[in-house]
């Protein structure tokens, strides 16, 4: 069985439910504060997310699994009422205007128009003011999480870090060298003359490098390979049986940062590898804003489930499912 969140639970009972068919007798099954919770709304949610969460679990588990989930919906069910009531507390409201809003925006991340989401609604069976009802509960519950959770919330670099070491820890390395690479050709009917310039030209670049000048910059200003000279120098991440026999060779026998110079029937190279990088992990930059979603989703779940338990020692409940 899937673990569901109590965030998940949450966002569940925001979402709009179409009336079930049949009379329906309802008994209450909690009592929060002053706040009664109803069969009905206990069938509802439990009947929304069962499908999902229980999927994968081996039928022998599946009994015992259901009563999990009944116990996971009842708790969110009674978070729910907890947070509704610190809201009223509080006297936070969303305005008519939040709600345009919401709705400009939602149908915006589904390139619609606010009309074609309001036809979208209602052939889903969806009146407008229902699903404004909820998109307006929803809005308000966010509110409280901004203000109330959210605050308790410190991602760290080093939690990144650390993070991203852990999920890279098992993998296997393939390391690579980041290449640049500057080309001086010789003209298509090279003189000598053509050949001594170059060759001249060669040795001096090669020396500003030695001396600090930045590769790039060179590449930028000289290369006579159109990528390269907008990449600034910039050739790729390959490994060395990847490269020619000769271009391997000499870049093997040179340190890492070195620039070296590799003579050829249609010009000179100079050839310099950059760093070495693990094609097999992402560079941290790259996976950064991936790792800090996950980090603060975990961390408003846990501060969530400590605001809960901490409302929950100061109120009056009753399960009486």
């Amino acid at each position: 069985m899937r673990t569901v969140s109590l965030l998940t639970l949450l966002i569940a009972l925001c979402a709009p439910l179409l009336a079930s068919a049949g009379e329906v007798v309802d008994r209450i099954v909690a009592v929060v504060n002053r706040d009664i919770i109803l069969s009905s709304e206990f069938d509802d949610t439990y009947s929304m997310i069962k499908d999902e969460a229980l999927r994968g679990t081996p039928l022998g588990e599946r009994p015992a699994a259901e009563a999990q989930l009944k116990l996971d919906v009842l708790d969110g069910l009674v978070a729910n009422k907890l947070m509704e009531q610190a809201m009223d507390s509080a006297g936070m409201s969303v305005t008519e205007a939040d709600v345009e809003a919401a709705m400009a925006d939602v149908a915006r991340q589904n390139n619609l128009t606010v009309e074609k989401l309001t036809a979208e609604l209602a052939r889903q069976g969806l009146g407008l003011e229902e699903y404004r009802s909820e998109l307006k509960k929803q809005l308000r519950q966010y509110k409280f999480m901004n203000l109330e959770i959210r605050g308790r919330v410190k991602i760290a670099d080093e939690d990144i870090l650390n993070y991203y070491n852990q999920m890279t820890a098992d993998v296997a390395a393939d390391l690579a060298w980041r290449l640049q690479m500057v080309l001086l050709a010789f003209p298509a009917s090279a003189t000598d003359e053509d050949r001594s310039r170059i060759d001249a030209e060669a040795d001096s670049l090669l020396a500003e490098i030695a001396g600090g000048k930045d590769f790039g910059e060179v590449a930028r200003a000289r290369s006579d390979d159109p990528a390269g000279k907008a990449s600034g120098g910039e050739a790729g991440v390959v490994k060395a049986n990847e490269l020619s026999p000769l271009f391997a060779s000499k870049l093997e026998d040179t340190p890492i940062g070195t620039a070296v110079r590799v003579d050829t029937p249609g010009g000179v190279y100079l050839l310099r590898v950059a760093e070495e990088v693990d094609r097999a992990r992402k560079p941290l930059d790259a996976v950064r804003e991936q790792i800090s979603r996950v980090l603060y989703d975990e961390a408003m779940e846990r501060e969530l489930q400590i605001w809960t338990e901490e409302e929950r020692r100061r109120a009056h409940i009753e399960i009486l499912l």
